[in-house]
């Protein structure tokens, strides 16, 4: 886990489902991307107005405007940053020690006060607010990123990721757990068909796809009714991160694992020209990024085919 903040002022096909044991892995980390914490590198990646921005170990935040290389930018905090995300003209990081980041920009960033020091993992925005969640079951709720409200969830598991589609939320964490809500303010968990965490989870193709350890994929076409299979791609590789777009999930994790999907069902395994740990992954200017461990960039115009920068 990341140091703390600088200058914060704390506020307070066929599918079958599994019933399996979650995993011990080495090096996940405090992150929802699973970089070894001893290891510099990037957790998440987003795309927005100012071009890919990807954060990751203490502090770490680098921007690559204009489909140049990726520079590092000052982003105030040592904490390590989890998750961002890019909606409604601004980008937002989250990450540990409730560490909340905002930029209109991508290079000026702003430190935001937040009733929470948990590690957050995850931020979206849906129907004109963001939700946030991390650690201890936290989900946190704006409609300006200056003011974050807490919510109960029910839970004091961790929640990793947080997706919306048909109408519903799902967030999803440690253990298997899934939990769905309707309007973002009361939460119920649903029958999971994995005990293993899932570490990320996205809405297309018309249905929710969840990613995690032991190389665990879950699907659901409404987000209460899930089915499960553990797919072996470099020995059940950790899966931590995926985007759809172009009409295809791409799904990256340990080892230099990329995968494409067009709906969760038959998965392709694509040569990553790396081994190292893949924690993020975003599309934005015609090319899939995915972004991992010692600070990796690797590239794709179509998903299949990648470069290392």
């Amino acid at each position: 886990m990341g140091r703390g903040l600088r200058g914060r002022v704390a506020l307070a096909a066929g599918w079958t489902v599994l019933a399996l044991a979650t995993a011990v892995l080495v090096a996940c980390g405090g992150g929802g991307g699973g970089n070894d914490n001893n290891t510099e590198g990037f957790r998440s990646v987003a795309f927005g107005s100012a071009g890919y921005v990807a954060v990751g170990t203490n502090g770490i935040l680098s921007v690559a405007a204009n489909g140049g290389k990726f520079q590092r930018v000052e982003s105030g905090v040592d904490a390590t940053l989890n998750g961002v995300a890019f909606a409604d003209g601004r980008y937002v990081a989250v990450g540990d020690s409730g560490a909340i980041l905002t930029s209109t920009d991508a290079f000026a960033w702003t430190i935001e006060a937040v009733p929470t020091t948990v590690s957050l993992q995850d931020v979206i925005f849906v129907d004109g607010r963001y939700l946030a969640v991390g650690y201890v079951g936290t989900i946190l709720t704006s409609a300006d990123t200056r003011l974050w409200t807490p919510v109960d969830s029910g839970t004091t598991t961790a929640l990793r990721s947080i997706a919306a589609g048909e109408g519903r939320l799902v967030a999803v964490g440690d253990s298997g757990l899934i939990l769905t809500s309707s309007d973002g303010e009361t939460w119920s968990p649903v029958g999971s068909p994995t005990g293993n965490a899932l570490v990320r989870v996205r809405y297309g193709a018309s249905r929710f796809v969840a990613v995690g350890f032991v190389g665990t994929v879950a699907v659901s076409d409404d987000g209460l009714a899930w089915s499960a299979r553990r797919e072996n791609f470099q020995n059940y590789a950790a899966l931590l991160d995926l985007v759809f777009a172009r009409d295809q999930f791409v799904i990256v994790g340990f080892a230099g694992t990329i995968v494409t999907t067009p709906n969760g069902d038959v998965l392709t395994q694509q040569i990553s020209r790396t081994s190292r740990q893949l924690s993020g992954v975003a599309f934005g200017a015609d090319s899939y990024v995915a972004v991992g461990g010692d600070l990796i960039v690797d590239r794709s115009a179509d998903g299949i085919t990648w470069n290392v920068e």
